[in-house]
Order: C-alpha cells, then sequence, then structure tokens
C-alpha cells in the first residue's frame, strides 16, 4: 500500500457485491424466521428490474476491463480513470447495477424485510465504500479525478 494511502477497512476488503448478497440473505432469512408476508410482491416487475441491474453493473465491468484497470474496491491502486461507458453517466455503474438488480430481488420476494436490504446495501456503500474509492482516486488522479467528479454525478 502506498505511503499516503491509508488502508481500507475490513469492512471495505470485502467486496460490495458479497455484501449485497449478504443483505439479501439475511433479508430472506429474517423474513422466513419472523414469517413476514410479501408487502409488495410484484415478479412480474422485479424480474425486469432485476435484469437491467445486472446489465448496468456488468457494463460497469465490461467498461473496467476493456480499459485494463482492477475491478476491487479495495487494489492499492487502479491503473486508469474509466470515464467512458456508464461512467459518463456516474461515477458508480456497478453499485448502481447491484442496488437496481437487489431491488429487482426485493420486489420478488416481496417482504419488507428484503425492501430493508436495498436501504442497507446503499447506505453500506455510499458511506462506506465509495468515499473510500474517493479518497484513493483523488490521491492517484488529482485534479483529473476532481473534474470528473465536478461533471459527472455519484449515483444518477
Amino acid at each position: 500500500m502506498p505511503e499516503n494511502m491509508p488502508r481500507p477497512s475490513p469492512w471495505v476488503l470485502i467486496p460490495p457485491p458479497v455484501w449485497a448478497l449478504f443483505f439479501v440473505l439475511s433479508a430472506w432469512w429474517i423474513g422466513a424466521l419472523l414469517n413476514l408476508p410479501p408487502a409488495a410482491r410484484i415478479p412480474l416487475a422485479g424480474w425486469p428490474i432485476f435484469a437491467l441491474g445486472f446489465a448496468i453493473s456488468a457494463s460497469g465491468r465490461f467498461a473496467f476491463s476493456k480499459a485494463g484497470t482492477e475491478v476491487m474496491p479495495a487494489s492499492q491502486k487502479n491503473s486508469v480513470l474509466v470515464t467512458s461507458g456508464p461512467f459518463r453517466y456516474t461515477r458508480n455503474p456497478m453499485y448502481l447495477g447491484i442496488l437496481v438488480a437487489i431491488t429487482g430481488i426485493a420486489f420478488i420476494v416481496g417482504t419488507l424485510a428484503s425492501f430493508c436490504a436495498v436501504v442497507v446495501f446503499f447506505l453500506f456503500v455510499n458511506f462506506v465504500s465509495i468515499p473510500y474509492e474517493e479518497e484513493k482516486m483523488e490521491r492517484q488522479f488529482g485534479d483529473d479525478y476532481r473534474a470528473y467528479k465536478a461533471k459527472v454525478r455519484r449515483w444518477i
């Protein structure tokens, strides 16, 4: 780890897709444990929402792959500042895609706990993962990243 870069917290070392899966499975378990009835179960809406989220996230992953840069949030550095593809519209298309996908899952499952998982994932990435990554990118890419950050929103 470079000297001027803080060590990632244990929370950041676990990739956000793993956290998303953990939150979704926890919500399912809590819903089953408490025998929660569906509050807004709409599978016909949930599946397309899930597919859209998966596509958004995959497009961000593809843009990183095409640019030849690291995907892991806790990586020591990123080889390239990616501003093309979905990164023209959101600084975090992979997180946005995961958020949309788990919203689809929430509509498929339909319990209040499943919708809570969406909120918890948003709060986690918005206040834990993204701030760490933004600090890393700002240290590494300086004014280029600050200009990008001023031009493109964090979410949408």
